[in-house]
């Protein structure tokens, strides 16, 4: 009997064991002051073991949770029933975090609860993930949808009507004149109107999550009922009768609406799209508030494609892109180590054109690869000018296109335009968006080993918006992440998106690689990134993007003897 007794002993000691190794632990009396807590409570909490016993549980509250949560919780366990819950706590450094929690109540001879016994396990990186997720699909200015949602959406819409033979439309809005605002009241007025536009919009949107922003001033929405086009075209534009006002400035908008339909105007995405922008380039020919469903016959059909891929090639011809630099700091030693290359357009006609605009159109039409490989020789030449002229080894990073890269021939291309440049490979980056790396294959993993073995760094850029599997971090010998300047934007007003930084900076340096973060544009982010060990950083706070020559003045300052 006494060998069972102590047996079970031992059983009891290897279970407590495993428990302080594996969860986190605590025990309360009934009234739920902490009598008990393992290591990984102290660990997590950053409190010590007598910090904590003879505290109650609020010590921990982050506010994230109404006080209805925790008495649903303590009406379930005080009836002696087992509670299971997901909470959010505050660490002693304020910092949160959020454990699956499951409390177990003791129940004495009377049949009352005596004591408590939380375990909980640490899903704070599970909950971040989430949150990056929500980055990764939502526009960050006005919260809607954003362009990679839209895609997502319409796919699924397209594969279920196909099923259903059902119908849905696609409107593509386009503020008037939107860069009258921008310009004659400044970007953040711009940005606050299109804040409140979209807000405007979502007050209308009966079937939740319809209105996407695509990009700049564009906006989509997707209807289910396509007999109720009509009607809802004329709510959307109703949505800006009333005025809007910022500070000292009252002014109206409107705004313009294309309408394409599934399947009669096409049975893809891009034809899709392609269609609704077209009608709402026909409806910008009328005044105020308009709209127009696609017609095969619409004036101008193939004309304003056929104007941009023109205008493309000629600005290739005629070697009318220019290149501009933004500066790479190292933080820790305080010197510049290299700049981003980036690519800008003036048209006479067109204007301005932001890569957002004509690079997925370049994509589309087939000139990619000629863009990024014009961006690689410029950008390597100009290096290797800036180097020699300064006795300097900076690197100068170039971002390449999936689907430039996915060229059958992209390695053989790129050895030769090293070659015609005459630059050692170890002064180019290549920059390769998350995203890329969703769908990655042999053939990429071999590209990319190909330029390593070359001497090119391999960098990660957007790193956190692709919610992609980390497989690749260690099957690809990549040298840089390269933190989405969304995550940075937040970092001094939230402490998730900090605590989320900090994970990633932590898992870069734990795979043994560098992390960069871009638009920086305030001290008190850079004194964080510093504070959390980053390496590098790019952005605003020490210079936007300069032109060949104002780059130059830049290197005289910091070069020349």
């Amino acid at each position: 009997m006494n060998n069972s007794t102590d047996l079970t002993f031992e059983e009891l000691k290897d279970i407590k064991a495993a428990l302080d190794k594996s969860a986190i632990v605590a025990v309360t009396d009934a009234k739920g002051t902490i009598t008990n807590a393992n290591d990984c409570f102290c660990d997590i909490s950053k409190y010590s073991k007598e910090e904590l016993i003879g505290q109650n549980h609020r010590l921990l509250n982050s506010g994230v949770h109404p006080k209805s949560f925790f008495k649903e919780m303590w009406r379930v366990i005080g009836s002696g029933q087992t509670w299971y819950g997901e909470i959010c706590n505050r660490a002693k450094d304020d910092s949160l975090y959020w454990v699956q929690t499951t409390i177990v109540p003791f129940i004495n001879a009377n049949g009352r609860p005596y004591q408590y016994i939380s375990i909980r396990t640490d899903i704070t990186a599970q909950k971040n993930l989430k949150e990056i997720t929500y980055i990764a699909y939502h526009d960050d200015l006005t919260g809607l949808p954003n362009r990679r949602s839209l895609i997502k959406r319409l796919e699924n819409e397209i594969e279920q009507s196909q099923h259903t033979q059902s119908k849905f439309a696609l409107f593509f809005i386009d503020v008037n004149r939107f860069k009258s605002i921008n310009d004659g009241l400044g970007h953040k007025v711009g940005d606050l109107f299109l804040k409140e536009l979209a807000s405007r919009f979502v007050s209308i949107d009966d079937q939740v999550d319809s209105f996407y922003r695509l990009n700049g001033d564009e906006f989509v929405y997707l209807l289910k009922d396509v007999s109720l086009t009509h009607k809802i075209a004329g709510k959307i534009a109703n949505v800006l009768k009333e005025s809007f006002t910022f500070y000292e400035y009252e002014f109206y908008a409107s705004i313009s609406m294309g309408i394409s339909m599934y399947p009669e105007h096409g049975k893809t995405v891009t034809k899709l799209l392609r269609c609704s922008d077209i009608a709402m380039y026909a409806a910008k020919s009328k005044r105020g508030n308009s709209y127009e469903i696609y017609e095969e016959n619409m004036k101008g059909t193939d004309d304003r494609t056929l104007l941009l891929e023109t205008k493309l090639h000629t600005a290739l011809r005629n070697n009318l892109f220019e290149l501009h630099y933004q500066p790479k700091m190292n933080i820790q030693q305080n010197v510049m180590t290299g700049m981003e290359a980036l690519i800008r357009w003036y048209d006479d006609d067109l204007g301005y054109m932001l890569p957002d605009k004509f690079i997925p159109f370049a994509e589309q039409c087939g000139l990619i690869s000629d863009i990024g490989e014009w961006v690689l020789r410029q950008a390597l030449c100009q290096m290797k000018q800036w180097n020699e002229t300064y006795n300097t080894e900076l690197r100068v990073a170039v971002n390449i296109s999936p689907t430039h890269i996915s060229e059958i021939d992209f390695i053989q291309r790129l050895k030769q335009i090293i070659n015609e440049t005459t630059i050692n490979p170890k002064f180019l980056e290549i920059e390769i968006t998350e995203m890329t790396m969703m769908d990655y294959t042999d053939d990429l993993i071999k590209k990319i080993m190909e330029m390593k073995e070359m001497g090119i760094t391999i960098s990660i850029d957007d790193f956190g918006t692709g919610y992609s599997s980390l497989n690749y971090l260690r099957q690809f010998p990549i040298d840089t992440l390269k933190i989405d300047r969304t995550f940075i934007r937040n970092i001094t007003l939230s402490k998730s998106d900090e605590a989320m930084v900090a994970a990633i900076i932590k898992l870069a340096h734990a795979l043994n690689l560098s992390v960069i973060a871009e638009g920086v544009e305030q001290l008190e982010e850079l004194q964080l990134l510093k504070q959390h060990n980053c390496e590098s950083v790019q952005g605003y706070f020490y210079s936007k993007p300069l032109n060949v020559e104002d780059f130059t003045k830049k290197m005289e300052s910091l070069y020349a003897s």
